[in-house]
């Protein structure tokens, strides 16, 4: 027999209250004369650790590195003003990172991973001992822990690119956990084969929001295939038809997602609330999408931003699709990730980079422009988000930090980008006496993620429709006309309209662009009074990408997507162009060594952090970190 290891004794005895886990169900024995064999005997064990899966992501290290990774290293932040801000982050938003940076830490993320990995292991054991543990409870269980550990490598490989990568259990010290990394790629189609061998495992719904968004569910397993198969997809190595094939299973797992949310709106079934008092009529009525309303009547708002307050204010709204759910029913714990790098109170203070910030412009001469992420003076994601700081100058970032958000209430006021007003109409509270949870999926990321996959296929069709007709006669092109902007006929997108239907490069760019514009619409009300502050429909790649990189860059700021979307793009692309264009400015002070480090693919990823670069002689260092005298092997 063999003793449990204390790290994940530990965490496995944790069971939930609520959402809390904050109790632990065995504590007979000193940790080190628990018996590993006499833990798995029921439904109650397997669940503790299920329950401890959750809490580790709930850890401040787990969170915070998802915002450090996928938002600090972003075109969309820059050094505050605090005089508290910890050296590694200073160094790490200055594009100066080494091996010894303490962001460089993944343990928080193979933490989740083994526990993980430790039910998959044991579950199907208890499952064949304990009568009440039945195979849809053990289903629901490996569902749950499939997800997390494939969100967990998901985000190592956007981060790092080749990690150390195993299904195995980490159980006792005779292992051997000295593993080599393995290729991007290879762990990407693992992953896509384990989410599609269980993905209706989990349940369609709870009987209750917070466990249908706090919980994993058969909705949030599609739409981490969605993802899965997006990054699959976004590989300059793959040929055209075998992009297609992945973003054809993108579109394919996003309308499985789209259409489930569609028809719970549609009977109004959802947990007692009724969802046609706060989702956007004019949205679904033209584009047929159940986004929720900041306003519930366009240019009549006294009560704030609703959508903006209800997804990141009360949290686990109908538009959420999985969240980090910090706060259940009176049993709160800390998101201290949030805490410290949001809000105006906070250590550490961010500010959005100011050349992308809108300045006040009259209503009467601004127009919609994809030359500046905010061009009109009517987008609540301008307002919301983030506001001016009169005191330091900058722009603090609000958007999970503010409980009540009452920016743009005022007649004379509405939709601007002030600063005395701004200022003047904040506090913050922190989610209204909760914690502010951490959104993983919602629906404008899955209608972004469709539009985004509807573009790349739509533009490999043309090009290899456009090689056929030129290798059959030079003089002919088979490459479609565009319509002109501004001419895109309104698609509404129900449930018997897929994606899968969508067969033609045109049919699939005015999807793309209507989803898009879905996005939009929702965060600007005023475009119906308004129609030169919405885009129009671009006739080439070059618009669709950029419409739909600034829309992406709009709807999830601060949410921890941008700097991962930069490299998605990147890998498509094959080289760092459009990556440079977006950081060179905030690592100019740098120096000339990172600058010529930033024309490398691999400079977008983290370097292998040098303690772990110690204990494993098997680990590879990140090419553009060999030069550091630190990482020399002896």
């Amino acid at each position: 027999m063999k003793n449990i290891k204390n790290k994940i004794f530990s965490a496995a005895t944790c069971v939930a209250v609520g959402f809390g886990f904050t109790s632990c169900n065995i504590d007979l024995l000193p940790l080190n004369e628990v018996v590993y064999e006499n833990f798995w005997t029921n439904k109650d064990d397997v669940e503790s650790v299920v329950a401890s899966c959750y809490l580790g992501m709930q850890s401040e290290g787990y969170v915070k590195n998802i915002i450090v990774w996928g938002e600090g290293r972003s075109d969309n932040v820059q050094i505050g003003n605090s005089s508290n801000i910890p050296a590694d982050l200073r160094y790490l938003l200055q594009g100066s990172i080494k091996t010894t940076n303490g962001f460089c830490n993944w343990a928080n993320l193979y933490t989740v991973i083994n526990r993980c990995n430790v039910v998959l292991a044991e579950a199907p054991r208890v499952a064949e001992n304990d009568p009440n543990y039945t195979e849809s409870d053990l289903h629901i269980n490996i569902a749950e822990c499939k997800f997390m550990r494939a969100y967990s490598y998901l985000t190592l490989i956007k981060t790092f690119k080749d990690v150390p990568f195993t299904f195995e259990a980490s159980l006792d010290d005779n292992q051997n956990y000295r593993i080599p990394q393995t290729k991007f790629e290879t762990i990407l189609d693992a992953l896509i084969a384990d989410i599609e061998g269980c993905k209706n495992y989990a349940p369609n719904r709870y009987s209750n929001q917070l466990h249908n968004t706090g919980k994993i569910t058969r909705v949030a397993m599609y739409s981490l295939l969605a993802e899965l198969y997006l990054w699959r997809a976004s590989d300059a190595n793959l040929s055209k038809d075998q992009q297609n094939a992945y973003y054809r299973k993108c579109i394919e797992n996003c309308d499985w997602v789209l259409n489930y949310k569609i028809q719970q709106y549609e009977t109004n079934d959802y947990q007692g609330l009724d969802l046609r008092t706060v989702i956007d009529k004019e949205v679904y009525g033209e584009y047929g999408y159940p986004l929720l309303a900041e306003e519930l009547t366009p240019g009549t708002n006294t009560r704030g931003p609703l959508a903006t307050n209800t997804i990141f204010g009360e949290g686990n709204a109908f538009e959420t699709i999985f969240e980090i759910t910090f706060n259940y029913r009176g049993t709160q714990t800390v998101n201290k990730a949030i805490h410290d790098m949001y809000g105006e109170s906070s250590d550490i203070q961010w500010m959005l980079t100011n050349e992308k910030v809108l300045e006040t412009v009259p209503e009467n001469s601004a127009t919609y422009s994809d030359n500046k992420l905010f061009s009109v003076p009517s987008d609540y994601r301008s307002i919301a988000s983030f506001y001016f700081n009169e005191t330091s100058g900058g722009y603090n970032i609000y958007k999970y930090a503010v409980g009540n958000n009452r920016a743009g209430i005022a007649t004379e006021n509405y939709g601007r980008v002030g600063t005395s007003y701004i200022a003047s109409t904040r506090t913050q509270t922190f989610s209204h006496s909760n914690e502010p949870n951490w959104i993983l999926y919602r629906i404008p990321e899955i209608m972004l993620f469709r539009a985004e996959a509807e573009i790349e296929l739509a533009f490999n069709l043309d090009a290899t429709a456009a090689e056929s007709s030129e290798s059959e006669s030079p003089e002919s092109s088979s490459e479609s006309t565009p319509e002109a902007p501004g001419e895109a006929k309104v698609r509404k997108a129900s449930v018997a309209i897929s994606g899968s239907s969508l067969s033609t490069p045109d049919d699939l760019k005015l999807d793309a662009f209507n989803l898009i514009s879905a996005v939009y619409r929702r965060s600007n009300p005023m475009v119906k009074s308004q129609a030169k502050y919405a885009p129009a429909q671009p006739s080439d790649y070059s618009g669709y990408h950029k419409l739909l990189m600034n829309e992406r860059r709009r709807e999830f700021l601060f949410e921890g997507k941008r700097y991962f979307d930069l490299v998605r793009s990147a890998r498509r692309a094959g080289n760092t162009i459009e990556f440079r264009a977006a950081l060179t400015a905030k690592y100019s002070d740098a120096g000339a060594a990172v600058a010529n480090k930033m024309v490398q693919l691999d400079f977008m990823y983290m370097p292998v952090a040098k303690s772990e670069m110690k204990v494993n002689p098997e680990l590879i260092q990140n090419s553009c970190y060999l030069d550091e005298l630190e990482n020399t092997k002896n």
